[in-house]
Parts: C-alpha cells; structure tokens; sequence
C-alpha cells in the first residue's frame, strides 16, 4: 500500500491526514494554527510536525513510509515566504518528497475537485481562490487583518466588538452582544476590553474567537449582530466576483464552494452572500465543500506523485 500525507494550515490550527492512494482515510492530527506570519516559524513549523505526527501514530506508519506529502500552509504564497517554509520542513520530509502551496489551493480542491470553481475561505481570515476551464487561477482577498481580511470570522468578532463599546459610549444601538460578552466571557465591563484587545500577547486568531458571540447574537434577533453578519456576507461576495472577474467566468455556470467557521452563521451569512453574487454571476451555484481541504491536500498529494517532481 501507498500512503500520502495532507496537511492544512492555518492561522488557528493545522489539520493533517494519511491516506491510501484510493482517499481513504487512514490517521488525523490536529495541532494550533502554522501561519508563520503570526504564530513565528519555529511555533508554525512545530505545529505542522504535532498535526502530522498524529495523524502518522493513528494510521501506524512513520514519515519514511509516506510517498508524498502536499502541505498548503497560510502565508506561504509570496516566494520569500514560501522558501522559508520549505527550509523550515525539510528536515521533517528527509526523503525531500513534499510540496508546500497556499491553503486556498488545496481548499479549492477539496471544494470542487480539480475543475473550474472558485472557494471562498472565511476563517480567521479571508480570501477566494478560483480557477478556469483553461487552468488559469486567480485569488482575491488573503491580506490580512491589518490590510484587508473582509468577511472573515476576525471582522465580525471587531465589528462585534466595537459594536459593544459603541453602545457601551451611548454611540450605537443596545446589543444583545453585551449580555453574551457577560455571559460567556466572564466580561461584563465594556471597558475592559482594551487590555484585551491591545495586549501584546493578543493575535488576530484570539479576537477571532469572539466571531461566535456575534453569530450567536444574530441568530437570537439581534438587529446589529445580523447586520454585522449580513455586510461580511457582501464582503465575500465580493472576494468571489473579483476572482470570477478576472477568469472571466461571471456569464458562466460554475460552483462557489465555502469553507470556514464564519460560515457556521448559515443563511444569515450565506443568503446576503448569495444575493450578492447572482446579482453578477447569475449561473453561479452556491454550495458546501465536496471535502474538506485537508482532503483536497491528500488528493494533490496522490497527483503530484503520479507526476513529474515540480519545485517545492
């Protein structure tokens, strides 16, 4: 038997399985997020090997024994980037048999297989990623939460929040969003949320996390959690025209495959989205992923080694 190795990572946890050549699934790890970006290299690269190394004891077989292994790591697209990941890996995969790539990569594969499509990730962060019936891809989003970010489950949780203090001021609307900060967070001063935020010790995967709270507050009625919820819905729908834009796609049929916690809002992230997008791509189909990307890393792995050995 052939065994293959996927890995996904990202800014909140890395994601790795073994499978045999067929996709079945043999062992699974799970460790924190692998964007060096923000969590460091070395934490980034620990984590890649912690996901591995349990998925590798689950399926019992050892790295010596994988054929191929296709990691798409968060904040590996620029080559700068991309080489230092591949130096920091290459003492775990001795035999030189992996590959790194971007996530949205190997989430478009999971999402819709090897065609046409475009997958919109709203995770921590955001971005789309789409392909052509030519084989030309384009991305949109991916520039992190200083800089863009739109949409993703780290702009609702800041919407979120300074929707709290908003109303905390006198500024905004009262919010259900202030009882569950209380409720849940052991929060219940407003004012305190700026030794939070402004810690140094706190990333954008720890803001992130608050994203649940304004999920939870639209699905109970909240009119400001819902349009919070709702304009993140049009910020994806836009990352997904710009992609289908520039592989001149909008006239076409193709799927639209979303990934990513934010999107644990349902319809009322998915129908603003939706919305948005035929508006445009009236062809478009809107629909969850075929498999996860992790999964979509396994395939690309069987591929590549069906294959001539393309650069790291």
């Amino acid at each position: 038997m052939s065994y293959f190795l996927g890995v996904d990572g990202g800014a909140s946890k890395t994601a790795a399985i073994v499978t045999d050549e067929h996709g079945t699934i043999l062992g699974r790890g799970l460790a924190g997020g692998s964007n060096h970006l923000r969590a460091g290299i070395e934490e980034a690269t620990r984590n890649v090997e912690r996901a591995v190394n349990g998925a590798l004891v689950e399926a019992g077989i050892a790295i010596r024994e994988i054929e191929y292994a296709y990691c798409g790591i968060a904040g590996s697209d620029h080559p700068t980037h991309h080489e230092r990941v591949v130096e920091s890996l290459r003492l775990f995969f001795p035999r030189g048999n992996f590959i790194v790539d971007t996530d949205a990569r190997v989430a478009l594969t999971g999402a819709i297989g090897f065609g046409a499509g475009v997958v919109i990730i709203s995770g921590t962060g955001s971005v789309a990623f789409g392909r052509n019936t030519l084989g030309r891809e384009a991305r949109a989003g991916g520039w992190g939460p200083t800089l863009g970010d739109e949409g993703s489950g780290y702009a609702i949780a800041r919407d979120g929040l300074a929707a709290i203090v908003r109303s905390y001021d006198g500024r905004g609307t009262p919010t259900l969003m202030t009882q569950l900060l209380c409720n849940e967070y052991d929060m219940c001063d407003p004012g305190d949320l700026p030794r939070f935020v402004y810690a140094a010790t706190t990333h954008a995967d720890d803001i992130a996390r608050y994203g649940k709270l304004v999920i939870e507050a639209a699905q109970s009625g909240d009119a400001v959690a819902q349009s919070i919820i709702a304009n993140a819905g049009r910020e994806l729908a836009v990352c997904v025209l710009a992609v289908a834009d520039r592989l001149e796609m909008l006239a076409d049929s193709f799927p639209v495959a979303y990934v990513g916690g934010a999107f644990h809002a349902h319809e009322l992230l998915l129908d603003p989205m939706r919305k948005a997008i035929h508006a445009r791509a009236p062809h478009a189909t809107i629909a969850p992923p075929k498999v996860t990307p992790v999964e979509g890393a396994a395939m690309m792995a069987v591929r590549a080694a069906g294959g001539p050995r393309r650069e790291r």
